[in-house]
């Protein structure tokens, strides 16, 4: 019989309950990134129509691009090789 051994040292720095945690908080991010002006121009609509303060484009943008920061850095982080 061809049996398989084993290994079970980690392949990356982050690993476990650790990564899930990340992975699930990059989930959100990219959700928040992929309907990000979806919702920003429906609140510019809803605002036009009845009236009230609406965030301007300028720190929209401001705000979408530390999110893709964001998720830049955490992808980062879940390729570092485990170290012994």
């Amino acid at each position: 019989m061809n049996q398989k051994i084993m290994n079970n040292s980690p392949q990356f720095k982050v690993y476990g309950i650790e990564r899930r945690k990340l992975k699930k908080e990059l989930s959100l991010l990219k959700s928040f990134v992929k309907n990000f002006w979806y919702f920003h121009q429906l609140d510019v609509d809803m605002a036009s129509f009845y009236g009230g303060n609406v965030m301007s484009d300028e720190r929209a943008q401001a705000i979408y691009n530390n999110k893709l920061k964001e998720i830049e850095e955490l992808e980062k982080k879940f390729f570092i090789p485990y170290e012994k």
